[in-house]
């Protein structure tokens, strides 16, 4: 495998969504929305309420805490969990375009038929949609911490972010959910022949963050170790698979033959 060759289809791809406004306006929308509208909507309302009363906690508020601290605390996790949702969602965009819009666009052909190897043509266009994702969800990330920071500090006296699940979050989980999304994503959009289509099935990538997501919020599952490490492996896992899979059926033939 060429890393150059790798990079140069990944260049391209992330050169491609400066000229796709509904991309772009979706890869600066989004993250905005989750670094400033969710801790303004969810955290501010309860930092400035009165304290509530201990027999009336949401499931997912923390023990051993004030009562209006472990809600906050709570919510502050709420918002860091919700993040594994931007890196599941922006490459479901980038990636499941890569093969069918450049297909109706007849920019495909010509790199099909280019020397690459199918190994460098997948992961240079999952580079293509993993780079930005990232990017935007530390970039959003950085927000949302700030925020959060500003409006609990009077409450804890310290700050609450980041702290050790939101480092979880950053630096395993999100990379894993954003490569499950994109492999995922790749093999949709390269065997079905409409932008739409691909784009639809595309979001299906984000079920196991929402399937967890709704887990914590109804307190089914708490964030120990064991749940982090065990959903960890489980990301991990879907994430070879689908690319093993996307490697294994993906037939540039048939796209170049049959696709019109």
């Amino acid at each position: 495998m060429r890393p150059d060759r790798v990079w140069e289809i990944a260049r391209k791809d992330m050169a491609s969504v400066r000229r796709h406004k509904y991309v772009l306006y979706g890869l600066i929308g989004i993250p905005l929305i989750f670094a400033i509208f969710i801790p303004m909507a969810s955290i501010y309302p309860v930092v400035t309420s009165e304290e509530p009363l201990d027999n009336k906690l949401p499931p997912f508020a923390q023990p051993g805490m004030a009562p209006k601290q472990a809600v906050v605390t709570g919510l502050a996790n709420m918002a860091v969990l919700m993040f594994m949702f931007l890196p599941a969602a922006i490459p479901s965009t980038i990636a499941s375009y890569t093969f069918v819009g450049e297909k109706v666009n007849r920019q495909l052909e010509p790199l099909l038929a280019t020397p690459t190897t199918d190994l460098e043509l997948l992961i240079g266009k999952g580079l293509g949609a993993f780079v930005p994702a990232m990017a935007a969800t530390f970039a959003s990330f950085a927000g949302l911490v700030a925020i959060v920071d500003v409006l609990t500090f009077p409450l804890f006296g310290y700050l609450l972010l980041p702290n050790l699940i939101s480092a979880v979050v950053l630096l395993v989980y999100a990379p894993l959910v954003c490569l499950l999304s994109v492999s995922w994503s790749i093999f949709i959009s390269s065997k079905v022949s409409d932008v739409r289509a691909a784009m639809q099935l595309g979001i299906v990538g984000i079920a196991p963050v929402l399937l967890f997501y709704f887990l914590f919020m109804g307190g089914i599952v708490s964030l120990e170790w064991m749940t982090l490490v065990a959903f960890g492996l489980v990301l991990a896992s879907a994430s070879a698979g689908l690319f093993a899979l996307s490697k294994a059926t993906f037939q540039r033939e048939e796209i170049l033959t049959k696709w019109r």
